[in-house]
């Protein structure tokens, strides 16, 4: 190195001023050059890695922005399913009370349960010439209603009852002539207050003389025992 050193002194000591000059702007121009290289070729490398960067900032956002439109289907998708099941809640609620109002219209025609036994021993006072044999009650029974799904049977064993109406039935029996027992059953059934008919039974004792069995029922929404 150090002969490499002398020898290029040596040279430059037999240029003249102007040849020196030319030699050190040459020698200037070479350690730009490489300097330059080395620089650019830096600046190159870190130029590429924030390329390479931002184009994964680019593709996390174009992630997200698929993420935030995905997000916004599900959510209108469940809007709408809500605002479905919404209006099906309303119509079965304007159902329910319809229902509820039919079945207060019905159960303002029927007797009440603690007037069931009154109406029928009233009635004796308008019919003369009968005599009452009996008059009993049995236990209140229950009306329920039960959810089904015909598709599940699990659902459908599982379903408790719900207890919404109730069901007073009343048996009474009587004797007389045939047309005052005829007269009774036309009264009881022209009465102001409607019952159901479960059982007739008409037997004859001696003539004209027989026996009726009359077996009736109210509903109603409350659980209590008719009076006699």
């Amino acid at each position: 190195m150090q002969t490499y050193l002398q020898s290029a002194s040596h040279y430059l000591s037999t240029l003249s001023l102007r040849e020196r000059i030319l030699v050190l702007l040459v020698a200037c121009s070479v350690i730009y050059v490489i300097g330059d290289t080395l620089l650019l070729g830096k600046f190159e490398q870190q130029y590429q890695q924030q390329l390479s960067q931002q184009q994964q900032l680019d593709n996390q956002q174009q992630e997200i922005d698929a993420a935030i439109i995905e997000i916004g289907g599900k959510i209108a998708l469940s809007n709408n399913e809500t605002n479905k099941l919404k209006q099906e809640v309303d119509q079965t609620n304007q159902q329910i009370q319809q229902n509820e109002q039919q079945l207060a219209t019905v159960l303002n025609k029927l007797v009440p349960p603690t007037k069931i036994t009154e109406l029928l021993r009233s009635l004796l006072l308008d019919t003369h010439d009968l005599q009452l044999l009996s008059i009993s009650n049995e236990p209140v029974k229950t009306i329920t209603f039960n959810d089904s799904d015909e598709n599940n049977q699990q659902i459908q064993e599982n379903t408790q009852a719900i207890a919404l109406l109730y069901e007073h039935t009343t048996t009474i029996k009587l004797a007389g002539g045939y047309q005052q027992l005829y007269q009774y059953l036309i009264a009881l059934e022209n009465s102001e207050w409607e019952l159901f008919w479960d059982q007739l039974e008409y037997t004859v004792t001696e003539y004209p003389n027989a026996e009726i069995t009359i077996r009736v029922h109210t509903i109603s929404t409350d659980q209590h025992w008719i009076s006699l």
